[in-house]
């Protein structure tokens, strides 16, 4: 028998979420592995935070090119020349990184090869479904990110007893097979002609896309802020129960791991649901509920460790079950021709954010002695804007 023209569709985007994991090994690598570095460079918390950032400047500076390239060269070469870069700058990392300077350049370069598979890769799971089952399909994609980061901490808490340049090596070799992988998957899909030239103007004065990215701006600077200090804040919990800092940074990274691969099902969910409930209500929902969170999570150690690793897993399960009808809700409301050049400014307007939300984080930790309460609060706030950017439509 035959498959479907709709089962060879889930079936593709499984592959293409196959890659999108392996392509994002490298991101969580550093977050996993911060206490350490921290004590072998003597980072303060805003100068680690300010490496994360470095990452996300990369990516930003790069995504509002690549997508928009989208509309004029089409996915393919952009998304394998990403992934290879990607990867290189990830072995770089692993050979020559042995300061703030060399790891906030590197991680800076290595940034930019995300941008390339991400964003592209999204574009063609909007192309390939039709409305009424996108937001699952989007989910389902958007969750390979979750499921790439969680496997990235998972993979740093395993391999960090072997050092911390053991990590990175392993987890570059990911894009680079992820290439490999999209070399087979990755095919240009659009129906729309290609443009000549980038234009971003029009996209501008697109009311309702710009308030579906303001609130996705909102949503990324709590979900980033959230990805790159829960590790350490789990890691302090363990220390104070009197681990050392090696096998205390270990399990943080693991049980981090396992709050993000929560998180990767509740983006799936999150999808579905939106195809029924509609985007704007399931936005609103999810975003209040993961606000709420991140005022309260900072406050609760006195609670106990079992206590807040519950809480943990709940955020990880809130934080991201808007965030693919989020980019759904954009890639709906943009003009057919210039769909990659919307989606290039809701991720650098998006990915922008968190370049600033890490070391704002860090910086609140400073100015505050250490008060975990204070910071994960910042996200809160931050979310809140966003409930009210989607609120007005």
């Amino acid at each position: 028998m035959s498959r479907s023209p709709a089962s060879t569709a889930w079936r593709w985007l499984i592959l293409l979420a196959v890659a999108e994991i392996a392509t994002m090994l490298t991101f969580g690598s550093y977050s996993g592995a911060l206490p350490v570095l921290r004590r072998e460079w003597g980072l303060s918390a805003a100068q680690a935070g300010a490496i994360f950032a470095g990452q996300q400047i990369g990516y930003t500076g790069a995504v509002l090119v690549l997508s928009a390239l989208t509309d004029v060269i089409g996915v393919r070469r952009i998304y394998l020349a990403s992934a290879v870069w990607n990867g290189v700058f990830g072995l770089l990392f692993a050979g020559f990184a042995r300061d703030y300077p060399s790891a906030l350049i590197l991680r800076t370069l290595g940034g930019m090869g995300l941008a390339g598979t991400y964003m592209p890769g999204m574009r063609l799971v909007v192309e390939s479904f039709p409305a009424e089952t996108r937001g699952g399909a989007m989910g389902v994609y958007i969750s390979a990110f979750s499921l790439g980061v969680s496997l990235s901490l998972l993979l740093t808490g395993a391999l960090l007893p072997l050092g911390w340049r053991a990590v990175f090596l392993v987890t570059a070799l990911g894009p680079l097979a992820a290439a490999t992988l999209a070399w087979a998957v990755v095919r240009d899909v659009s129906s729309a002609p290609m443009r000549r030239r980038i234009e971003f103007t029009r996209v501008l004065r697109n009311v309702r896309a710009m308030r579906f990215i303001t609130a996705y701006a909102a949503h990324n600077w709590e979900l980033f802020g959230m990805r790159s200090w829960l590790p350490a804040f789990l890691t302090s919990l363990w220390v104070q129960r009197g681990l050392s800092l090696t096998s205390a940074t270990a399990r943080g990274a693991a049980f981090s791991s396992l709050v993000l691969l929560a998180s990767g099902v509740s983006n799936a969910f999150g999808g579905w649901v939106s195809d029924s409930l509609g985007r704007r209500r399931t936005i609103m929902i999810f975003l209040t509920a993961s606000a709420a969170l991140s005022v309260s999570i900072g406050w609760t150690p006195p609670l106990g460790l079992g206590a807040v690793l519950v809480l943990a897993v709940l955020y990880g399960l809130l934080v991201t079950a808007e965030s693919s009808t989020l980019s759904t809700a954009v890639a709906e409301s943009a003009e057919p021709d210039l769909l990659g050049a919307t989606m290039a400014v809701q991720s650098s307007l998006g990915f922008l954010v968190t370049a600033i939300s890490p070391p704002v984080f860090g910086a609140i930790l400073d100015a505050t002695s250490g008060s975990w309460g204070w910071a994960f609060l910042s996200l809160g706030v931050a979310a809140g804007l966003g409930v009210l950017a989607v609120a007005r439509l």
